[in-house]
């Protein structure tokens, strides 16, 4: 079962060290006494990959049950046995035993007994297992052993050899011989094959898969190893599902052991469906439902099927085992096997949901009754499903004789919510040639012109919107109400969002329409945008409450005009709000499958996470974005924008400039507001990596480009970056804030602060942060204020600020700034203790060139921060590698990450 093996073997074993020591335990009693251990878990649990792993170290005899040889008396013992019993052997048993013996091992004697009588064997056996000590045998599958084997086990507990020898038993649970299960019971070292933790499982799987990616693999195997091996190297074309050779061939030899009309039975049972009951799979299988329950009993039995506790019904032990047996049936018995099933739900009266993939894949051309179906189907789940509704939409439209305009506008939308994009378009080309009705075609259109521009045909998106308005009876009228909506989306969406307000002097005002609240969302994000950024206030919170008391449909159908609201909600500084909002759209996107605008959404929520200072969780969002989402290329350079930031903060700086290069190159200039977004960042990395000439150099002919929100920080960046003209730009922060925003008083005080050396502006910047949900600025604040007391004498609020400054960067993980925190500390004759063994390894200054190299410093920076030489610091870094036994900078951040750990 166990296709991490061959894999594996090359690799270190995964999540068993706590099982492997335990064997290893065992096999140290096994030594100076019979010990008997059994290794217990589900199919694919690692069993064969953890006996492999312990028997490598040793000589073992190794045998295996096979299902085919549960007739063959002490099958898996011969398999483990043979090479050691020989004639040689003979001569130390009795000439009784080697008789009994012969009919295992025929080696042992050329007459074998004629009669054989059981107690005698198993003693002869326990005699031959003596002889054959000190001796580790292993015996896998044991859930197939023959009989023989079973009550050898069980004479051995009740009468134990008398030598030494470890006998490892490993079986399936499910499976396993009653006779068996109690007779180790109380007798047997028990090792329990569990599902591998959360973090077993991502070292599994690796670090090129997003966590997103792992987590949804994880959920899926339920931890097991085979499953998520398999999960992790299956492919997905089109609508077929193509699992890796290996996980394949290993389920399909266990499903071959199936007698025929067990196997009926499990073919039968998944062309069913997830779960079934006994007399759906008697249509069928057309065979009576006693003989279903017979099967089920064995197939049950054989750990294939498992009951439904509660239910009444049954399903397979996993999906895998299922698609499997279903690629096991012929394909026109499974098509007349659907039909069979979907006539009999039909006949029952079970909805349209659940008969229409059985009439997906069974239906005939001309079968209006099946076109019914289908469509039905299809509108129950197009919100929550839109992909699985766009696939029984077309089939529907292969189906029917003639073309349903409202079936195929339909299908568009599905097509295109689930992130279909360019078959969506094409879709709704060919509707708008024929669609007349205005409310209809206004919808059509208006998405139609969302979905262009997210691939960047923005022209041709307004161009599109301007003359289906055009067509329109009555511009002011709501059936033209998507289109406006539309054009100020549009608008915003381009960084142009002063085009956008004559749209939105029609917008309702009467809450209960149903365009009230994208409508206010929009009016929100461009009151903000085009305007005083506290005057806008009360129409993003009253925009907010409306979002909050909407249900999450129509959430779900206004998400790109709540993203845009969220955004107005980092701008005033409403940062708690503006991350419960983009949490909530990008968790109800993913688990609805409105897959065309998670690119942006995902960028939000990674942007909110920085300022909230959870920088693992927003490296997760960008990393899930660009890993399956395929932006374009202006929303790509956005999230390589916020990998900039993230990896600033985390005192990663080479790749966080890299990064912000990358991300400035990719958006270009066809988005104005993300290049200033992206120029801020790239600025950030700059001046935490110490690259001030630079960052000044690159930044001073960009800033009258920049949108007044982000020069204000910029400005803030500068005045820390250029002291020189450190006041000018704080008078520049000053112009550009409002006083009464506490997001724009951490920027202009922290600016004042940074020209003035002043410890008060620096904590009155640092309490605004606070307040709003900053804590990387605050602890920014709170450092800068620290350095400020400590230079007026102020010793022991300098220490509160520092120590206050230390404690949020560690919480934040901002590895570098927190080693930089702690560092000032020390300057005041403050001994911060190290964490784990290095404080009594390295001494304080090397403790301080470690930290900086864990976080990625160079032998430069190091010294710059330091005020060393960079010759004094290569001197240290050969004593800290010598004194860690490390020959690199990479093995010094292990050893510092494993203290930390501990």
């Amino acid at each position: 079962m166990d296709s991490l093996e061959a894999r594996a073997q090359g690799r270190p074993l995964v999540g068993r060290a706590t099982e492997l020591a335990r064997l290893e335990e065992a096999a140290a009693r096994g030594r100076g006494a019979f010990t008997l251990v059994e290794v217990v878990g589900e199919p694919g649990a690692g069993k064969t990959r953890l006996l492999a792993e312990f028997t490598a170290k040793r000589l073992v005899l190794k045998g295996r049950a096979e299902e085919s040889e549960r007739d063959v008396p002490f099958a898996p013992l011969v398999d483990a046995l043979v090479d050691r019993v020989d004639a040689t052997l003979a001569e130390r048993l009795s000439e009784p035993e080697t008789q009994l013996l012969a009919t295992a091992f025929p080696v042992l004697s050329k007459k074998p007994a004629t009669e054989v009588v059981k107690p005698r064997l198993y003693r002869a056996m326990r005699s031959l297992l003596r002889e054959l000590a000190p001796a580790v045998v292993v015996l896998d599958d044991v859930h197939w052993a023959d009989e023989s084997t079973i009550e050898l086990v069980d004479y051995l507990v009740r009468h134990p050899l008398p030598a030494p020898m470890l006998l490892v038993l490993a079986y399936r649970p499910h499976q396993v011989s009653f006779r068996l299960s109690k007779a180790l019971a109380e007798h047997a070292v028990r090792i329990d094959l569990g599902p591998l933790s959360k973090a077993d499982a991502e070292q599994l799987l690796g670090p090129a898969m997003s966590p997103h990616t792992r987590d949804r693999l994880y959920e899926a195997s339920g931890g097991n190893p085979f499953y998520l091996d398999t999960l992790a190297r299956t492919r997905a074309t089109g609508d077929r599902t193509e699992l890796p050779e290996s996980a394949r061939a290993t389920l399909s030899a266990e499903l071959a052991g199936l007698a025929a009309q067990e196997a009926l039975v499990a073919r039968s049972a998944a062309v069913a469906g997830d779960t079934f009951e006994p007399s759906v799979i008697a249509h069928v299988a057309e065979v009576p439902e006693h003989v279903v329950l017979q099967a089920f009993d064995d197939l049950v039995a054989r750990d294939v099927l498992r009951e439904v506790e509660g239910s009444g019904r049954f399903r397979f032990r996993h999906c895998v085992v299922r698609h499997v047996a279903y690629n096991s049936a012929a394909a026109g018995w499974r098509h007349g096997a659907h039909a069979r099933i979907a006539s009999y739900l039909a006949k029952v009266g079970a909805p349209a949901v659940r008969r229409a993939e059985h009439v997906l894949r069974s239906a005939k051309y001309g079968d209006q009754q099946a076109v019914d179906t289908l469509v039905t189907a299809a509108r129950a789940i197009a919100t929550n499903q839109p992909e699985t509704a766009a696939a029984w939409y077309e089939a529907a439209r292969q189906l029917a004789v003639d073309d349903d305009a409202r079936v195929r506008t339909e299908l568009a939308f599905c097509q295109g919510i689930s992130g279909r994009i360019m078959p969506a378009l094409e879709t709704f080309g060919a509707v708008l040639k024929t669609l007349d009705d205005p409310t209809e075609r206004a919808s059509a259109a208006a998405f139609a012109a969302l979905l262009a521009h997210l691939r960047g045909e923005h022209d041709w998106a307004r161009l599109l919107l301007t003359s289906e308005l055009n067509r329109q009876p009555d511009l002011d009228s709501e059936a033209a109400a998507p289109l406006r909506l539309q054009l100020v989306l549009d608008a915003a969406l381009r960084g142009e969002a002063r085009t956008a307000k004559p749209f939105l002097d029609t917008a309702p005002d009467d809450d209960r329409n149903r365009w009230a609240v994208p409508f206010a969302a929009l009016h929100a994000y461009v009151k903000t945008v085009d305007g005083n950024r506290f005057d806008a206030t009360r129409a993003v919170l009253t925009a907010a409450r409306m979002v909050d008391a909407s249900d999450d449909d129509e959430f779900l159908r206004w998400l790109p005009a709540i993203h845009m609201l969220c955004w107005a909600e980092v701008l005033i500084g409403e940062h708690r709000l503006a991350l419960r909002h983009f949490t909530k759209s990008v968790e109800l996107a993913r688990d609805n499958g409105h897959h065309y605008f998670m690119p942006q959404l995902l960028h939000g929520l990674s942007f909110a996470y920085v300022i909230a200072g959870r920088l693992n969780d927003g490296l997760a969002a960008v990393e899930e974005a660009l890993e399956s989402m395929h932006p374009q290329a202006g929303v790509r350079g956005a999230l390589l924008g916020v990998w900039c930031q993230l990896h600033s903060w985390r005192g990663q700086h080479a790749t966080a400039i890299r990064g912000g290069k990358r991300a400035i190159a990719a958006i270009g200039d066809a988005h104005p507001s993300l290049a200033s977004l992206a120029r801020n960042q790239l600025l950030l990395a700059q001046v935490h990596a110490g690259d001030h000439a630079k960052a000044v150099e690159e930044m001073l002919p960009q800033l009258p480009k920049i949108d007044p929100y982000t020069r204000l920080i910029s400005c803030c960046l500068l005045a820390r970056a250029d002291a020189p003209r450190a006041r000018q730009w704080a008078e520049q922060a000053e112009g550009l804030a409002d006083g009464r925003l506490d997001v724009d008083v951490v920027f202009r005080d922290l600016a004042w602060a940074y020209a003035k050396n002043d410890a008060d502006r620096a904590l009155t910047a640092a309490a605004a942060a606070e307040r709003i949900g900053m804590p990387l600025w605050e602890a920014t604040a709170r450092l800068h204020a620290g350095a400020c007391l400590a230079r007026d004498g102020r010793r022991d609020e300098a220490l509160r600020e520092l120590q206050a400054a230390a404690a949020i960067f560690n919480v934040c993980e901002a590895t570098e700034l927190h080693a930089t925190a702690v560092r000032e500390q020390r300057r005041l004759g403050v001994r911060v203790p190290h964490t784990g063994a290095l404080a009594n390894t390295l001494s304080p200054r090397e403790l301080d060139v470690a930290e900086l190299v864990c976080a990625g410093s160079t032998n430069q920076q190091i010294a710059e921060k330091l005020v060393l030489s960079v010759r004094t610091v290569e001197t240290h870094l050969t004593h800290i590698f010598a004194k860690l036994g490390v020959t690199n900078r990479a093995g010094v951040a292990r050893v510092l990450a494993s203290q930390n750990d501990d």
